[in-house]
């Protein structure tokens, strides 16, 4: 029996309505999508162990942390390149990296760019950021030869970021 991945995301546009005299500050869902949204689905891997990066295989259910550094610093890989991956999650957790792939660091408000090439080399890419403890699910990724999934943090400061690639 083959393995498989189950995931859901949702988002909600908030609109912030400013308090004035006898009433509070009230939050409501903005009405230009007037809605939450959301989907759910499985991914199946196809075997039935499937291969996971970011999660220790000695200490099962244990975060790797991976440390994206400062701006102006290398961006970190995550992965490999040319490979097919059935779920991609990245978080940004919020922390500072805390020396080693086990530990915390400091609290971290900053965001972490990701970005995953679309030519070799970096020439091209296509970029996003992650807030702070916000994280991301990307199903069904192929990379190309020499394309692969990058990491550095928005700021001045090194973040701890959990992941799991599954292919």
């Amino acid at each position: 029996m083959a393995s498989r991945v189950e995931y859901a995301i949702s988002m909600t546009p908030i609109r912030t309505i400013a308090a004035s005299g006898d009433y509070d500050a009230q939050d409501v869902i903005a009405n230009d999508i007037g809605k939450s949204l959301g989907g759910s689905a499985s991914v199946a891997t196809a075997a039935a162990d499937h291969a996971t990066i970011g999660y220790g295989s000695s200490t099962k259910g244990v975060p790797v942390y991976a440390n994206a550094p400062a701006t102006g610093g290398t961006k970190l890989q995550l992965g490999a390149d040319d490979v097919d991956y059935k779920m991609v999650f990245i978080k940004n957790t919020g922390k500072k990296w805390g020396g080693d792939a086990t530990t915390l660091g400091d609290a971290n408000g900053q965001g972490l760019e990701v970005y995953i090439e679309t030519t070799a080399n970096m020439a091209t890419s296509a970029k996003f950021t992650i807030p702070s403890e916000g994280a991301v699910c990307l199903p069904n990724i192929t990379l190309g030869t020499a394309m692969g999934i990058w990491v550095i943090s928005a700021g001045d400061a090194s973040i701890a970021v959990e992941y799991a690639l599954i292919s």
